[in-house]
């Protein structure tokens, strides 16, 4: 029974966030528009990673994740002792979601290049199609495809 009740207590967090944002994702529960996502710096990284098909080697642009966070207001810069305890849940439209460690991509601590690509090899991902990419996981299983909502958590 408690374990039942800890399950529906993570679907309630889980489940709200599947409905995509009209204009853009969803950060910490607010729409962020494409519009400001356009206008964050954009970085390019080549990553490989392994797949069920075989290994993926591709380059991926877009703007780093933590970048978004910051102009979200989902996480302060200003208090880095707080991503120590903090991570990222990342849902795609097809309900499938992984978790990153905020302190993974806190500049403060291991300033991971964790990217919210929106082109791949030069061509765009196109409009709802956007792509968290991991670097250096040996797997890609927490490369989020069509993503549709991303919430800041905090272990307790």
């Amino acid at each position: 029974m408690k374990l039942l009740l800890v399950l529906l207590g993570v679907l309630a967090q889980i489940l709200p966030a599947w409905s995509a944002a009209p204009d853009g994702i969803e950060i910490a529960g607010a729409p962020f528009p494409a519009a400001v996502l356009a206008k964050l710096p954009v970085v390019q990284d080549k990553i490989s990673f392994g797949t069920d098909h075989g290994p993926l080697n591709a380059a991926f642009a877009g703007p780093l994740l933590w970048t978004v966070l910051s102009a979200a207001h989902a996480v302060d810069p200003a208090a880095p002792k707080s991503a120590v305890r903090s991570y990222v849940l990342v849902t795609g439209s097809d309900g499938y979601s992984a978790v990153i460690a905020l302190g993974e991509i806190a500049p403060a601590f291991e300033d991971k290049r964790v990217i919210l690509a929106e082109t791949m090899n030069g061509k765009p991902l196109g409009a709802g199609h956007l792509r968290v990419v991991v670097p250096e996981d040996a797997r890609g299983g927490r490369s989020v495809r069509d993503v549709v909502s991303i919430t800041v958590l905090t272990a307790p």
